[in-house]
């Protein structure tokens, strides 16, 4: 019996956390299973979202990126107007973009999915931004960011945080 149970503990322990279902404090402060999360959301018939991630805050600091990709099924583009999160006092789209040989950023007003088509937010790319994080954001925790059309409709992606990247 003791074999089987340290055999169990070695094999789980080879699996990324986010493999099993687990509760996560949500910053905040209400319970938020991992079981929100997938790589995979189908919004509607329209939108799809894919592998969207955040990144862990780093101690000391207040902002952070969030990725994914946005993927329109429709033959109309899609406008964004806004992001909104409980997580940060501000979350807005931004671009970076090099300048006289310097990367720099840029907030924008909207983000447009073209028809059939998507838009990919990275790292030095086009990317949500938050700003006034009001938590630290911790790996495995899973954040919710509500998206407003152009035409008024809105949705939620859920965005699951990743460890900071050492160099």
């Amino acid at each position: 019996m003791k074999k089987n149970s340290l055999y169990l503990a070695l094999l789980m322990g080879c699996f990324h956390s986010t493999a099993f279902a687990t509760d996560v404090i949500h910053a905040d402060n209400h319970l938020q299973s991992q079981q929100k999360y997938t790589n995979i959301q189908k919004i509607n018939s329209a939108l799809t979202i894919e592998n969207a991630t955040a990144k862990a805050t780093i101690p000391g600091t207040n902002i952070s990126a969030g990725y994914m990709k946005i993927i329109n099924n429709s033959d109309t583009a899609i406008t964004l107007v806004s992001a909104s999160s409980t997580i940060a006092k501000h979350t807005e789209f931004h671009r970076m973009f090099m300048r006289d040989n310097t990367m720099a950023m840029r907030k924008l007003e909207t983000l447009e999915i073209p028809a059939n088509g998507e838009l990919i937010l990275a790292s030095k790319s086009y990317h949500l931004m938050f700003m006034g994080v009001k938590q630290d954001l911790k790996p495995n925790q899973v954040i919710t960011v509500t998206m407003q059309q152009k035409n008024g409709k809105q949705f939620d992606v859920h965005l699951l945080v990743m460890p900071i990247k050492k160099h």
